[in-house]
């Protein structure tokens, strides 16, 4: 079995993930939108909360735009429900706060369930009012039909998010690697739901090499949904998480080439995995393309052309600390105890002193908010220790000399604040009898103003 690790890597960086300078410019976009409209906008006492990144944005699973085709962000914007409002007027009442705005006149499109702001360059945010009714339950609008929608993106983001903590995170990396298959291919079959098919894929109980790297989990998942969709005659019904279809407008014909294509996938993949070191570079080729394991041309020049700048995302910081080998610790987990890092973001909108959870939103996180992160449902009886780690991450962090790293011992929760933005991550190991037990890892984006 050949990883390639390093192939992966330079692979989803150079050719599939999202290039940094359109992932600052999008950050940057989302936050001051948000501001305007909660600060500044004519529905400034209307909107209850900041806008919730949703679909792709949400993910992060966000790729390099193919040949021809723009990126975009979609987001949910919290907004008091108006019993004299009938459900189309909460995008035309969008549409005219956005125009009455310099920055965003002339930009928007008014769509049937969201206003599209379509930028200059080949980016677009797509901005749906999103409303908690009387009956505590959370819709969309759609404005041709003039009714509600159930719907919770939330509830999705969180089991994304979840799901990719038991894969050990590479589930974000196979989506995009799956969404780039997809869009060089004659599928048509919607980013959502192919995100919901390997999500579904994904099992607490699988084998403990199933996740270990990017390939192993690919191969992996890829199967079990050729398993899962080999046999099926007629389009599965894909949970949303509240009971409704994800699949509803996929057509037989497109299930029919989706079935078709992942048995391709997954027999390619196989034999590439399983290919001894000198053959599965140019097995993995026939999978992803001659782009995979090239390293004889440089990157498709896409923002500055210097050489990337080292932000310690995927290496040790400078001063890191690791719980063996600087704090002589051994670290033993037990499949049998566990516990969950929560992470909770405040807000300074009207929703002052509550603290929602941060999966809810993808774990963007905006700058000066304040950060609580809690041991909970923890199976290791006490008495027991908690260490923490917090590791900034990024460019800023590195110009400030602030990646941090270092590890303490503290109790079941820790405060942070959002300073500075990057990918940064918060780490806590449950020590008993001198042992750490069982660990977790709670993300956090912290979104640039």
């Amino acid at each position: 079995m050949t990883a390639r690790v390093r192939e992966f890597n330079t692979f989803l960086r150079d050719h599939v993930n999202l290039n940094q300078t359109r992932v600052d410019t999008l950050q940057a976009r989302v936050s001051s939108l948000d501001s305007y409209l909660a600060d500044d906008s004519a529905l400034a006492d209307l909107v209850a909360d900041d806008v919730i990144p949703q679909g792709s944005f949400a993910h992060k699973t966000i790729i390099r735009p193919y040949t021809g085709n723009d990126f975009d962000a979609d987001v949910l914007l919290p907004m008091d429900e108006q019993t004299d409002w009938a459900p189309k007027k909460y995008t035309i009442e969008l549409q005219k706060a956005l125009e009455a705005s310099s920055r965003y006149a002339g930009k928007t499109v008014l769509g049937k369930r969201c206003v599209t702001i379509d930028y200059a360059d080949d980016f677009h945010i797509d901005v749906v009012p999103f409303v908690t009714r009387a009956d505590g339950l959370t819709y969309i609008t759609h404005r041709i039909d003039d009714e509600w929608i159930r719907q919770d993106p939330i509830a999705l983001t969180s089991w994304i998010e979840e799901s990719a903590r038991i894969a050990n995170g590479h589930l974000i990396r196979v989506i995009r690697l799956v969404k780039y298959l997809r869009d060089r291919s004659s599928l048509n079959v919607a980013s959502v739901l192919l995100t919901a098919l390997l999500t579904e894929r994904v099992h607490s109980f699988a084998g403990v090499d199933d996740y270990t790297n990017v390939a192993t989990t690919l191969v992996s998942l890829i199967e079990d949904l050729n398993d899962y969709v080999g046999p099926m005659t007629t389009v599965p019904w894909v949970d949303d998480r509240i009971g409704q279809n994800l699949a509803n407008r996929l057509t037989q014909t497109g299930f029919t080439n989706l079935q078709s294509q992942v048995k391709t996938w997954a027999r390619k993949m196989r034999a590439a995995l399983d290919a001894p070191a000198d053959e599965s570079v140019d097995l993995w080729k026939a999978v992803f393309g001659d782009q995979f394991g090239d390293t004889s041309s440089s990157a498709p020049v896409l923002a500055a052309s210097s050489a990337p700048i080292e932000t310690y995302e995927k290496r040790e910081a400078p001063g890191e600390q690791f719980m063996e080998r600087d704090l002589r610790i051994p670290v033993r987990l037990d499949p049998e105890v566990r516990f969950r890092l929560v992470g909770r973001v405040s807000s300074t909108r009207r929703a002052t002193g509550r603290y929602r959870p941060m999966s809810a939103t993808g774990n963007h996180v905006p700058i000066d908010r304040s950060l609580k992160f809690s041991v909970e449902s923890c199976t290791v009886q006490p008495p027991y220790d908690v260490y923490w780690k917090v590791r900034n991450a990024g460019i800023e962090a590195v110009e400030r000399k602030n990646l941090r790293g270092q590890i303490a011992n503290g109790g079941d929760t820790h405060f942070e604040s959002s300073l500075f933005p990057g990918n940064h991550w918060v780490q806590a190991w449950v020590v008993k009898n001198g042992v750490a037990v069982a660990t977790d890892t709670q993300d956090v984006t912290i979104t640039k103003k």
